[in-house]
C-alpha cells in the first residue's frame, strides 16, 4: 500500500478555503437552473427562494465572520497601545520626579596646590549653573582629605596621583568606599632630585644621584648636619610619603642609600616651596629640590633645571618610587564617595568626559598668577579668587562644552552672561 502523506496545516487551510468558494459558486449555478427551470416548467417559487435564501445565508455568515476577525484585530491593537501609553506616562511621571527632587549640597576637597583649587573652581562652576546642585569644598593637604573622601565627608576629589597614594587608594577602592570617575592632568611629571642647569654647567659631572654621595659634590650644596639639604615634598602630600617611606616601603631616599647623604627638609606649603625655588634661581644659588608639572612655575623654568639620574621605575617593585626608583608618570585620578553615585549620578558622565590638559592648566594658572593680588585687594578670599578663575576659563575656552550635554551647556552659557 502505498503510504498517503499529510498535508501540511497551511495547504490544508488553502484547500478548505478553495472548497467553500466552489460551494458558494455551485450554489449560485444551482440557483440560475432553478430559475430557468422554474420559468420553463412552471415549478413552485418557494423552492428557488429557499434556495436563494442558503446562498445569501452562507455569504453573510462569511461576511461577519471576517468583520468580527477585524474587530478583534483593532481591539487588539488599541488595547497594546493602551498598555504602551500607560507605560510612557509612568515614565514620565519618574523622570519628573527624579528631575524635581532636592538636590543636595556637593562637597568638593580644597587640596593644598594650585591645579587641584583651579580645576575645582571650573567643576565647581558647571556643577552648580550647568546641573542645579549647590557645592561647598573642605581645604587641606592630600592625606587628611583622602580620609575625609572615604568617610563620606567629602564627595568629590579633583586630583589622586598615583602611585603617591596607591596603598590608601588601593584599600578605599576594595572596600567600597571610593570610585575612579574620571581622569586628569594626563601629561604630568614629577621629580625628588632636580637641580638648576646652572650648577651642572659648572659642574659637568654632577648628573645622577650617586653623586650626591661624593664629598666633591655635596659640598656644592647648603647643607644640615653633614648632609645635602634637599627642598623636599610638602608635607601632607602623598610624595612626601613616596620619599620618606612608610610601612610599605622604605622611601627614595632609604632606598637609594642616600640616608647619610641627604636631609629632606620639612616644606608645609607648596607656595612657601615655589617662593624658595624661584629666589634661589634668580640669585644662581646651590639648590636640590622636588617640583613636578604642569605648573607654572615648572612651565616659566622650561629648560634651566636637570633631573638627576635615578633607577627606573622598572626597577622597583609595582613600579612604585616608595621602594627606591624615580617617579613614573603618575595616573591622576578624579574621584568619587560611592554615596554620590546614587545622589547625583548624572555627573558621572561629566566627569568621565573630563579633559584638563597641561594647556588648559597653564591658560588657567597664568590668570590666577596675573589677578590673584588685585582680587585679594578687592577683598576677595582665596576660594573666590580660584572661582573667579573658573569663570574666566569657562567664558574663554569652549573645551568644556564637549563635556557636558547640551542643556547643560546652554544653562551655563546663561549663567556666564551675567557674570
Amino acid at each position: 500500500m502505498k503510504r498517503q502523506t499529510k498535508r501540511p496545516r497551511g495547504d490544508r487551510n488553502i484547500v478548505i478555503s478553495r472548497k467553500r468558494g466552489m460551494k458558494a459558486s455551485l450554489l449560485v449555478m444551482l440557483v440560475m437552473m432553478f430559475s430557468v427551470m422554474a420559468a420553463a416548467c412552471g415549478t413552485t417559487e418557494i423552492e428557488t427562494v429557499e434556495v436563494i435564501k442558503e446562498v445569501i445565508k452562507e455569504v453573510e455568515v462569511e461576511k461577519i465572520v471576517k468583520q468580527i476577525e477585524t474587530v478583534e484585530k483593532k481591539v487588539e491593537v488599541e488595547v497594546e497601545v493602551e498598555k504602551i501609553v500607560k507605560q510612557i506616562e509612568t515614565v514620565e511621571k519618574i523622570v519628573e520626579v527624579i528631575a524635581e527632587r532636592e538636590k543636595r549640597e556637593i562637597v568638593f576637597g580644597g587640596l593644598d596646590w594650585t591645579s587641584a583649587l583651579v580645576q575645582n573652581g571650573v567643576a565647581r562652576y558647571i556643577v552648580e549653573h550647568g546641573y542645579g546642585y549647590p557645592t561647598s569644598q573642605i581645604e587641606g593637604s592630600t592625606l587628611p582629605l583622602f580620609q575625609g573622601l572615604r568617610k563620606g565627608d567629602i564627595d568629590l576629589t579633583m586630583e589622586i596621583w598615583l602611585p603617591n597614594q596607591d596603598a590608601a587608594w588601593n584599600e578605599a577602592v576594595k572596600a567600597g568606599e571610593v570610585i575612579p570617575v574620571g581622569k586628569s592632568l594626563e601629561d604630568n611629571w614629577q621629580s625628588s632630585f632636580l637641580i638648576p642647569k646652572y650648577m651642572q654647567d659648572a659642574n659637568p659631572e654632577l648628573d645622577s644621584v650617586e653623586d650626591l654621595k661624593e664629598d666633591q659634590f655635596k659640598s656644592l650644596f647648603e647643607q644640615e648636619g653633614g648632609k645635602v639639604v634637599m627642598l623636599g615634598c610638602v608635607s601632607g602630600w602623598g610624595c612626601r610619603t613616596m620619599q620618606d617611606g612608610d610601612d610599605t616601603g622604605p622611601g627614595q631616599i632609604v632606598g637609594m642609600g642616600l640616608e647619610d647623604h641627604v636631609y629632606n627638609r620639612v616644606i608645609n606649603d607648596s607656595g612657601v616651596l615655589a617662593a624658595a625655588i624661584e629666589a634661589a634661581f634668580a640669585k644662581e644659588d646651590p639648590l636640590l629640590f622636588y617640583y613636578w608639572g604642569p605648573t607654572a612655575l615648572a612651565h616659566k623654568l622650561t629648560g634651566q633645571y636637570i633631573d638627576l639620574e635615578q633607577p627606573d621605575p622598572s626597577e622597583c617593585k609595582d613600579n612604585s618610587p616608595i621602594h627606591g626608583c624615580a617617579f613614573p608618570a603618575a595616573e591622576v585620578m578624579i574621584a568619587m564617595n560611592t554615596e554620590l553615585v546614587n545622589d547625583a549620578p548624572e555627573l558621572i558622565s561629566f566627569f568621565q568626559n573630563w579633559d584638563w590638559s597641561a594647556g588648559n592648566q597653564l591658560a588657567a594658572e597664568g590668570w590666577y598668577g596675573d589677578n590673584k593680588e588685585g582680587l585679594a585687594n578687592d577683598g576677595k578670599s582665596s576660594e573666590e579668587i580660584y572661582s573667579a578663575t573658573g569663570v574666566w576659563y569657562l567664558q574663554n575656552n569652549d573645551a568644556w562644552k564637549s563635556w557636558v550635554p547640551d542643556d547643560v551647556s546652554a544653562n551655563v552659557e546663561a549663567a556666564l552672561a551675567k557674570e
